[in-house]
């Protein structure tokens, strides 16, 4: 039986890994979920990994976690919204997944997110074998990077970028080694997680960073809300007390009214 390489995944971050993987292998068979139903109309939304095949012409299946893929060789799983039974993994033993963390630290669902918020100099993605925990599994690669004073979107970016450069001296029939040292755990974020009002300089910097994808970061500011996208190291003028000092933001979006430059925001102010 002539065997394939799979991909599952379904949102977003996807979508780079896939455009990668697609680059590099010929016949690479596209696993994700079905559109979902949104709304009061009940609109179907298809999802970005659906929408980019569609786009570049590439075949793609609805996954069946009931199915057996017998003709895979090795599938490889990022950003899959949809976590595999034991079952599954029994029938289908040889998948990957792509952390995008130095596992075993930060397990879970926004682990780049959380290095931000802790304040670490380094993460990175690793490669491990998919087992019947979360993030548990065999590793068979690892590469990291530095994340001083970078945006998650840029860290989100740079990851894509070493996957890019790695992929062909990954071996994916490797065994793999145990996962050693100290496991942490990540969590979904809430609304209130983004909100700086009451934060020091320094967490409320880090949110800003952490959240420029999920969020953005906010705070309530003359009785409404300001969200924050970007700030700067500079001092200067426009400026917002907050906490133990003050944050010099650069892109923001007032309640009510679009993106702009915090200096326009304050003109508008004055009027």
């Amino acid at each position: 039986m002539i065997k394939f390489k799979y991909f599952f995944g379904s949102d977003s971050r996807s979508v780079p890994f896939l455009s990668t993987l697609h680059d590099e292998i010929n016949d690479l068979k596209v696993i994700t979920l079905p559109p979902n139903t949104k709304g009061r109309g009940r609109k179907i939304s298809s999802n970005p990994v659906e929408i980019f095949c569609n786009e570049n012409n590439i075949d793609f299946d609805y996954f069946d976690e009931s199915k057996q893929y017998d003709d895979m060789e090795f599938g490889i799983v990022a950003s899959f919204s949809k976590i595999f039974s034991n079952s599954f993994i029994k029938i289908n033993s040889s998948l990957f997944n792509i952390h995008l963390s130095l596992l075993p630290q930060y397990r879970g669902p926004t682990p780049v997110e959380t290095a931000i918020l802790n304040n670490e100099i380094t993460t990175g993605y690793t490669i491990f074998k998919i087992d019947e925990d979360i993030d548990t599994g065999k590793i068979i690669f690892q590469n990291s990077l530095n994340i001083t004073n970078k945006y998650a979107s840029e860290i989100y970016q740079e990851i894509y970028n070493l996957f890019k450069s790695d992929y062909l001296s990954i071996n994916f029939h490797y065994e793999g080694s145990n996962q050693e040292g100290l496991a942490s755990l990540t969590k979904k974020f809430k609304k209130q997680d983004f909100n700086i009002t009451n934060n020091s300089i320094e967490v409320a910097k880090n949110k800003i960073k952490a959240f420029d994808i999920l969020g953005p970061a906010f705070m309530i500011f003359n009785n409404k809300i300001l969200k924050i996208h970007t700030y700067s190291e500079l001092e200067n003028d426009s400026r917002i007390k907050l906490g133990d000092g003050f944050l010099y933001p650069t892109q923001v979006t007032p309640e009510g009214k679009r993106t702009m430059s915090f200096d326009d925001y304050l003109r508008g102010l004055k009027w």
